[in-house]
């Protein structure tokens, strides 16, 4: 046996790859209400404005009706 289990496998034979995500490549980068993401990676997918995770659609690089700028010192 070569010591791969079933995903390991799948991912192997379906070519997905899993990559990491942050706030840097959303639309979030700069929004008022993203979380610290730098130290736990979780926080990529949360916000101050949504009560769970964040839309898919955001998730994906795509746009968020809740974004707000936040102003630069």
């Amino acid at each position: 046996m070569n010591g791969m289990n079933g995903l390991d496998r799948k991912c192997q034979r379906d070519k997905l790859r899993f990559v990491r995500i942050s706030n840097q490549d959303l639309v979030c980068r700069d929004c008022l209400y993203r979380y610290d993401d730098s130290v736990i990676w979780g926080n990529t997918s949360k916000c101050e404005m949504y009560e769970t995770v964040k839309p898919s659609t955001v998730i994906d690089s795509g746009k968020c009706d809740l974004y707000d700028k936040e102003e630069s010192l």
